[in-house]
């Protein structure tokens, strides 16, 4: 599915947000180029999902971090799970997210940015995640029966490791998911493409998650490893935070995202998704951003596929 727009006509309402699901009837061709946004003719077209090559074996395991740069032992932690992450990058998906008392902002303490978000505040209070202990991470979303019946993984509980390891273990999938996303940097603008085939006969309704991450992002983090000799209080100044969430895309408020496939559907069946929307103001390196799209069924809450790729930034 592709859509070309004239830059004309964008600039006219490139102020707007534009957003569609529809059923694809049939799988999308794979391209010469993932990406192609603008060609000869000045016009911009939605990047194309390579349909042939997406991941169809297994259900990927989406990983919410909850942060802050306040919290002393979160580096620590974060570096385990990191470590995790490059044993298993064809697998896991990361979001950090920044909320709550450890993330807040204090020019005086030395902690001046300003990494909350409206949407990472709504999930991180929906989940009343505080009360588990920063830090903490949900796994898909769900609750393990052979760890607890747990939701909610961090030091006061049973640590993520295991059930992280337990998820990246599973062999099947209900759904197939692509995404691939362009920033055009004259216009100030997304143009993301997701697409999702349905590989098990499904009965409930789904939303589409669209969220932007920036990764290697410099500033201040308190660290119960760092030698105060050197870092006064324990304080790094030029601490690289990962996978920091920036902003959900959808315009859709709910923290589960955006009405996708509602009713079910049969195997086989094509859902696809656009979305033309500006960058978050707190970006601070557009080359680092990525985008994740997530799909979350509705009755549960459970992720149910999750993919990422990163920004191709067009001048």
């Amino acid at each position: 599915m592709k859509r070309n727009i004239h830059i004309g006509l964008i600039l006219l309402a490139f102020i707007a947000f534009f957003m569609g699901c529809d059923k694809v009837e049939m799988p999308i061709p794979k391209p010469d180029e993932i990406v192609i946004p603008i060609d000869t003719n000045n016009e911009i077209s939605f990047p194309a999902i390579d349909s042939v090559n997406l991941n169809r074996s297994f259900k990927k395991t989406y990983v919410e971090e909850f942060t802050g740069h306040q919290c002393t032992t979160c580096p620590a932690n974060t570096a385990l799970l990191l470590a995790q992450y490059e044993l298993n990058k064809e697998r896991m998906i990361i979001t950090a997210i920044h909320a709550g008392s450890w993330a807040e902002v204090s020019e005086f303490n030395g902690y001046p940015v300003d990494y909350n978000t409206k949407y990472g505040t709504a999930l991180y209070e929906s989940v009343n995640a505080e009360a588990f202990g920063i830090p903490n991470a949900m796994i898909n979303r769900r609750t393990f029966e052979n760890f607890g019946n747990t939701l909610i993984f961090g030091n006061g509980t049973i640590f993520w490791t295991d059930p992280i390891n337990f998820e990246n273990s599973n062999t099947s999938a209900d759904f197939a998911l692509g995404i691939e996303a362009a920033y055009i940097d004259s216009l100030d603008l997304f143009y993301i493409q997701a697409s999702a085939e349905v590989l098990n006969t499904v009965t409930q309704n789904y939303r589409l998650l669209i969220l932007c991450i920036e990764d290697s992002v410099v500033s201040a983090q308190l660290d119960s490893r760092a030698d105060p000799n050197i870092y006064p209080g324990k304080r790094i100044p030029d601490y690289v935070h990962r996978h920091v969430l920036r902003a959900k895309l959808n315009p859709n408020q709910s923290i589960a995202g955006e009405p996708f496939i509602t009713g079910g559907a049969a195997v086989g069946e094509w859902f696809g998704y656009q979305l033309n929307v500006t960058m978050p103001a707190n970006v601070v390196n557009k080359e680092n951003t990525h985008i994740v799209a997530v799909i979350v069924d509705e009755a549960s809450t459970e992720v149910m596929q999750s993919e990422e790729t990163h920004v191709h930034v067009v001048k």
